[in-house]
This record gives structure tokens, sequence and C-alpha cells, in this order.
């Protein structure tokens, strides 16, 4: 007995034949509506909440999680279409649940402010669909995109939620995202170890260059790097 599953023609997939068909009982699942996964996630999102007690301000900004990752996925997948040079840019129900599941990871005890939500919510989607796009123009969008959202969906400008990444001028740019990180190696003696903003890209690599010198000292292939900013970048990915 055989067990397959597919997903409709397009996209890089292929229609088969109805005389391969004709081997299987054929079921169906049609694609959830907007309701449904709003449902579905919001349930989890505030399960977890209420489970690890959080705020009430902290539980109302996971509703809008919700609605601002629905928007983000549907976005995303009508502006951003796969071409050749793009084949990669197909997006489905998991990378929704990939930016949820990514803010699920915070305790309360790292959340100071709602502030630190909404920047948790913009860290995980530029993981999951920023990291992926190949192209200046669609990151782009995608930076005015979550600018957008802050402010329909969080009713907060994006300037102040994010001021302390900014650089140059008042507002933080799309290269000062770079610096918007989460990670739970800023303590590494913890435990548990606390899914948290790293508030300092220097400290964070002092993290680093403490943990090679450890691994240096113990291991008789030496690897000697420079520690710079992308490499920081790549590290916490």
């Amino acid at each position: 007995q055989f067990l397959c599953a597919m997903g409709p023609p397009g996209g890089g997939r292929n229609p088969i034949t109805p005389r391969f068909v004709r081997h299987f009982n054929v079921i169906n699942i049609t694609t959830f509506n907007d309701e449904t996964m709003t449902r579905i996630f919001s349930s989890i999102v505030t399960f977890y909440m209420r489970q690890e007690k959080f705020t009430g301000e902290s539980q109302v900004i996971g509703s809008q999680i919700v609605s601002a990752t629905m928007e983000m996925y549907k976005s995303a997948m009508e502006s951003l279409l796969p071409t050749p040079a793009k084949s990669h840019y197909v997006f489905n129900l998991r990378d929704y649940s990939r930016v949820i599941m990514g803010v699920l990871l915070i305790k309360p005890q790292s959340v100071e402010n709602k502030r630190v939500l909404m920047r948790l919510w913009a860290h995980e989607v530029f993981r999951v669909f920023y990291d992926r796009l190949v192209d200046d123009s669609d990151r782009a969008w995608l930076f005015r995109t979550v600018k957008d959202l802050v402010k329909t969906h969080f009713k907060e400008n994006h300037s102040e939620v994010f001021k302390h990444l900014a650089t140059k001028g008042k507002e933080a740019s799309e290269d000062d995202f770079r610096s918007l990180l989460f990670g739970d190696y800023m303590n590494p003696d913890a435990d548990p170890r606390l899914y948290e903003e790293v508030s300092s890209l220097q400290d964070f690599s002092g993290i680093v260059e403490t943990c090679l010198e450890e691994y240096n000292n113990m291991h008789k292939n030496r690897m000697d790097l420079v520690i710079f900013r992308y490499v920081l970048e790549h590290l916490s990915r």
C-alpha cells in the first residue's frame, strides 16, 4: 500500500495523468479560508499566553499579531510570485505557522512592554520572508509592508517602535533593521535560556568571541575567525 500527497499543479508542480490516479483513492482537502486560519492561530496564541501568564496588554497584541501575519502572508503570495529566477518564491501555510511559532518562543520575563512583541513579530517576518528574497526591490517592498502593517494592525508609529535601531535620521531604515535580532544566546549560562531581544551587537560580539576562544582552547583544530556584523547576523539566524 502507498500513501501519497501532492499539491495542485503550478509553481513547479506538474499535473499527473488519470492513468496514474486510477490506482489511488483520492482525498482532497480544500484550502482553509481566512476566518478558519485566524481562529486556529488565535487559539494557539491565546492558549500559550494564558498558560505563560502574559499580561492582558500582551494578550491583546497576540491577537493583532495573528491578523498582521495573515495580511503579510496573503500579500507575499500576491506580490512575490515565482519566476524562473525566483522559483523558490513559493509561500504556504508553513510560513504563516513559522512566524507565529517564532513569536511564541518568548517568555513574559523578556517582554518589558508591548513594543517588544511588535519588534519580535517584525523580526520573525524578516526571518521567514525577507531572508528568502533575492531582489532589492522585493526586499524594499517587504520593508514597506511591515511598516504599513505596524501602523494598521498595532496602531503604532513605525519610527517610535523601532527608534532605537535608527542610525541616520529619526526613522529606522531597511539597513538598520539588520540590527533587529532575537535569540536565546545572550546569557549562555542561564537555565532555561530566554529568547529575548539583542540590545547590543557589541555584547553579542563579545559572547561569540568568548565561545570561539573556549572552542579553540579545547580543540586542536583552531578556528581563527574574524567576527564582524554579517557573521553575527548569520549566527543569529
